[in-house]
């Protein structure tokens, strides 16, 4: 069973330890050498740049290419959400088709989907807080082009189990796979999950050719459940209030900047972890990810957690004496934060008007490679 580290040094070995060669070739198989480190990435314990750095120490680019064409996808997408802010959340380039059902596909969320690849992810996805790559996009799949549900309620669903639960990775890549942001629905049948999945199945109502899929609608996936899951803000523990907070300048953490080496200074500084209860009220998280999430600050020494909602934390920051300063990390799910911000950390920052499709926006980054 895959188990995340949240010591900051073990985190490091574990990116050290990545073999880009081996990735290429098996990243697809559901036993592949996948990296593991998407949860560090999401709550940006480290960058995505650095992440390369480390293994161009020890790799060429030309063995790095697949690893690092699949880091740019996380990238277009936080730089898509940059641009287009709450869009995201909203049918992006064309209006979903097909769709009959809203909510949850009861079966798929229960594991009992009669497709084993699928099921077993699902298993794994709520004992880890991990699902690989490939059943995601088999589980969007079922659920948006075969199953006919809205792709949003479902997206939220699987948001709150991972680990690396990213606004835009995770609804731009279900509507990737729902063809509101690509050009087609993506579609697998049984034969192509076959190819890598750990154990093969027959005769499934998934065994047809591809150009069918989106026609059958099996009944084993008719069945709805209402979307009712909270975020236990309870479970962040005792925290100061905002006018608790001492004197001096501030650095704002939030849960996708907590990186323990950012701003290293000899002058004091107060660090905040700011929960917004608003944020986990719209997008809400497992008690096993704020675990997780309160486990990587502890790479923060001194850092104290704050719970409130962003105009608190205005009105607050509007009464501290104008001689000190309230410092965060750039990311676009803060970006109404106060503070000032700190330069994104892209790996192709020459890149300024980023392109709509993937593969155009590669193209742009492959010149600076």
């Amino acid at each position: 069973m895959i188990h995340f580290p949240t010591k900051y040094s073990d985190i490091l070995e574990r990116i050290s330890s990545i073999n880009p060669i081996a990735y290429s070739k098996t990243r697809n198989n559901l036993s592949g050498d996948v990296t593991h480190i998407s949860p560090y990435l999401t709550h940006g314990v480290v960058s995505l740049p650095c992440v390369r750095d480390i293994v161009l120490k020890k790799y060429s680019k030309k063995e790095s290419y697949t690893f690092i064409f699949e880091l740019a996808w996380r990238e277009f997408f936080q730089r898509v959400y940059m641009e287009e802010g709450s869009n995201i959340y909203n049918d992006l380039k064309s209006e979903q088709v097909g769709v009959v059902r809203s909510g949850l596909p009861k079966n798929l969320i229960e594991a009992r989907t009669e497709i084993e690849a699928i099921d077993n992810a699902y298993i794994n996805l709520y004992e880890t807080g991990y699902m690989h790559n490939h059943a995601r996009m088999w589980s969007a799949m079922l659920a948006t082009n075969v199953g006919h549900y809205d792709w949003w309620d479902v997206s939220r669903h699987m948001f709150y189990h991972l680990l690396d639960g990213d606004k835009a990775s995770n609804s731009l890549s279900w509507q990737w796979v729902a063809g509101t942001f690509s050009s087609k629905q993506y579609v697998a049948n049984q034969e192509m999950i076959n190819k890598f999945a750990i154990k093969k199945q027959h005769n499934t109502y998934l065994d047809v050719d591809t150009s069918v899929l989106t026609t059958i609608d099996p009944p084993v996936l008719h069945g709805e459940n209402s979307f009712d899951l909270s975020t236990d803000i309870s479970l962040f523990g005792a925290a100061i209030k905002l006018h608790d907070i001492s004197a001096g300048n501030v650095l704002l953490y939030s849960i996708w900047t907590l990186d323990p080496i950012w701003l290293p200074s000899s002058s004091p500084h107060n660090k905040i972890l700011f929960i917004d209860t608003e944020e986990l009220s719209d997008f809400p998280i497992s008690p096993k990810r704020i675990s997780f999430i309160l486990n990587l600050a502890k790479n923060i020494e001194g850092i104290k957690v704050v719970i409130g909602n962003t105009k608190e934390l205005e009105r607050w920051s509007k009464t501290r004496d104008t001689q000190y300063k309230i410092y965060r990390k750039d990311h676009p799910a803060i970006y109404e934060w106060v503070g000032f911000v700190s330069e994104p950390e892209y790996m192709f920052p020459e890149i300024v008007k980023v392109p709509r499709g993937f593969m155009s926006y590669w193209k742009k980054c492959e010149m600076y490679l």
